[in-house]
């Protein structure tokens, strides 16, 4: 609770205090005040009743037409409820004695039963407001339906009270004044209103911050201080037994002021919380507003400074933003492009597909996407406004305004990086073609040292060997001598053995003579007997009849791919397992070794990988290899048997 609140409950506690000390002292002494008697006794209550119902009529006006939409639950039954009290505190003011211009009709009964009626609409009213501390949102139409139905209640109790008085307890009796009935009702108003300024004051105290979303926005302190002065002029009401006594003038002074402060009160619930909530939303309104210029204007500097080229066209394809990348990619000043057609930029061939595809792209529902057909570019083609054409990589976005479609095209261009990966693709090309001739060129190489050293060096060695074999028949030899020629046989057979090995390292005779399946069975029953690693072959002859450059580039990718398992895997079984389609061949080479760290696969020194790839890649195959770390290694190769190989010969009689 805020310092004003505190400061304004105790100003409103004192008072209360001190006059109900007064009235206290003045109960105590009814004997002494009941003798006194108040000249022009009628036109002091007519005057004080007549401010009453005025200030509730107040009350009603204020609560039903302050901020109409603004208007909650508590602030309509406030509404309805003085309403009816005005309604009911005229009609008693009528009854009472008459008024000044109406007849004079001496019927107290009317009187005070229209008094009670009001004062129980209060007094019952106000005990809601503190035992009901939430508040709802209220609908015109059920407010007017709910104010109708107040007023045809209130016109219907007039019309029995006034036809059928006897309907009610008689409540005044002449000469004797207030029935039991009356002063019980009283009772039971300053028990009800006692209880209200109760609860009132124990809210306050209990309450720090009664502004709560949600919460009923009340003055409670001017309610305590209502509620209290209602309960001691009930007081003085149930006291008095003639119309003139002083009674019944304290009576209404206090409650004039109980009509006051409801009344202000009731003010902050219909004007001061609405007209808080009012200026609350100004405020977030104006905070919402700098904020969007701040926005605009950041969002206008980046368009502004943007290096990519930024272009807005509405349906119309008619271009209504454009930054000054884009103006200066095209070619044109800003100015030039504004209000212009997009197809001041796009080639004229371009234009007809080009606005159908981004009519298309809108009513796709789709809100942003590249542009572009090939997944790996990307880009379009723009116009210059010299006429010459260039590439775009661009982007397109939509988004709908005021039932209207707007598009906005992100765009850079790559002219410079078309070019560039032309270039590469073309050496990419050459590269890969060198590769093949240079793979093509090492295989007739060793093909002609192979054979080179099998039919020259091999038969010398072999007519070497034989004619030292004449020389071993000789019986003239000296034991030394015979000695040192079964040596340099020994040495003969070993140098010939090596160079069968190195020859069938470089082309094995097998691929020639036998074809691919009997070479990978021999390279398959070396590698084990070398190794000491089990191999097995899985495939038939049919499957492996193939022309010389696909089986001499398939011997050498099982070649490498044994040599890499016999030098890293740490295998101790490998499968090599061919399946042939009637278009493709399919091979695995699977061992059971260590696998391949992550990331070994790419390191640059990784030649063996890489001249696999390039001999599949020139074959026009696919090649892959999936390997876990303790699990081995398995590596699967596709290759086509349907197109064509790339003319390797050609390229390799050019390089020579």
């Amino acid at each position: 609770m805020t310092n004003a609140n505190t400061l304004e409950l105790k100003r409103i506690t004192w008072i209360s205090v001190v006059l109900l000390i007064l009235s206290g002292f003045m109960w105590s002494q009814q004997k002494y005040f009941a003798e006194l008697s108040v000249p022009n006794a009628l036109i002091i209550h007519t005057g004080l009743e007549t401010a009453t119902i005025i200030i509730f009529t107040s009350v009603f006006i204020v609560c039903w037409n302050a901020f109409g939409n603004l208007r909650k639950l508590s602030s309509l039954i406030l509404a309805v409820t003085f309403l009816s009290a005005s309604i009911f505190g005229f009609f008693h003011a009528i009854s009472f004695q008459g008024m000044p211009g109406f007849p004079a009709p001496v019927d107290m009964h009317k009187s005070l039963s229209f008094w009670l009626l009001s004062r129980y609409l209060i007094s019952f009213t106000l005990l809601g407001l503190v035992l009901q501390t939430r508040d709802t949102d209220i609908s015109e139409a059920y407010s007017k339906i709910s104010v109708y139905f107040g007023l045809f209640l209130t016109i219907v109790t007039t019309i029995i009270i006034f036809n059928y008085p006897e309907i009610l307890p008689t409540t005044y009796l002449a000469g004797v004044g207030q029935t039991e009935f009356k002063i019980q009702c009283e009772i039971v108003l300053v028990a009800t209103n006692s209880l209200t300024a109760l609860l009132f004051y124990r809210q306050i105290i209990a309450t720090k911050n009664i502004d709560t979303e949600g919460h009923l926005k009340i003055k409670r302190s001017l309610l305590f201080f209502s509620a209290t002065m209602m309960a001691i002029s009930e007081t003085y009401f149930s006291l008095y037994r003639l119309p003139d006594e002083i009674f019944v003038v304290i009576g209404h002074v206090f409650q004039v002021l109980s009509a006051l402060a409801i009344y202000r009160g009731m003010v902050g619930i219909t004007i001061h919380a609405p007209y808080s909530s009012l200026i609350q939303s100004t405020k977030d309104l104006q905070q919402a507003a700098d904020d969007l210029l701040i926005h605009k204007q950041r969002l206008t500097g980046v368009i502004e400074t943007a290096m990519d080229g930024i272009i807005t066209i509405n349906d119309q394809h008619q271009i209504i933003l454009v930054n000054p990348a884009a103006a200066s990619i095209f070619g044109y000043d800003v100015n030039d492009l504004m209000g212009a057609s997009l197809d001041i930029v796009i080639p004229m061939r371009h234009r007809h597909v080009h606005g159908s595809h981004v009519n298309q792209f809108g009513e796709r529902g789709t809100t942003r996407r590249k542009m572009g057909s090939r997944f790996d570019d990307y880009y379009v083609t723009g116009l210059h406004a010299d006429g010459t054409e260039f590439p775009l990589e661009a982007s397109i976005s939509s988004l709908i305004e005021n039932e209207k479609r707007f598009f906005t095209v992100i765009f850079r261009d790559i002219s410079e990086r078309k070019a560039a990966k032309e270039k590469m693709a073309q050496y990419h090309s050459e590269l890969t073609q060198l590769s093949s001739a240079l793979q093509s060129i090492r295989e007739e190489e060793r093909k002609h040292i192979a054979r080179e050293l099998h039919d020259d060096l091999g038969q010398l060695l072999a007519a070497l060997r034989m004619d030292l074999s004449l020389l071993q028949r000789d019986q003239s030899m000296t034991d030394k001598s015979r000695t040192t020629v079964n040596s340099m046989d020994q040495l003969l057979l070993t140098s010939i053995t090596t160079l069968r090995r190195i020859a069938t390292d470089l082309r094995p005779r097998a691929l020639d003579e036998g074809g691919l399946f009997f070479a990978l069975q021999t390279l398959q029953k070396e590698f084990s007997q070398r190794h000491g690693v089990h191999c097995d072959l899985i495939a038939d002859e049919e499957q492996l009849i193939l022309d010389d450059e696909r089986s001499t580039a398939i011997y050498r990718i099982i070649q490498e791919s044994l040599t890499n398992v016999a030098r890293h895997a740490k295998a101790s079984h490998v499968d090599i397992q061919f399946e042939r389609k009637q278009d493709e061949l399919t091979f695995t080479i699977q061992d059971d070794g260590r696998g391949i760290e992550e990331g070994a696969m790419n390191k640059t020194r990784s030649f063996g990988l890489v001249g696999m790839r390039e001999r599949i890649k020139a074959m026009q195959g696919d090649f892959k290899v999936r390997s876990e770390v303790g699990k081995g290694t398995q590596i699967q190769i596709r290759i086509p048997l349907d197109l064509p190989l790339s003319n390797l010969e050609n390229t390799a009689i050019k390089l020579q």
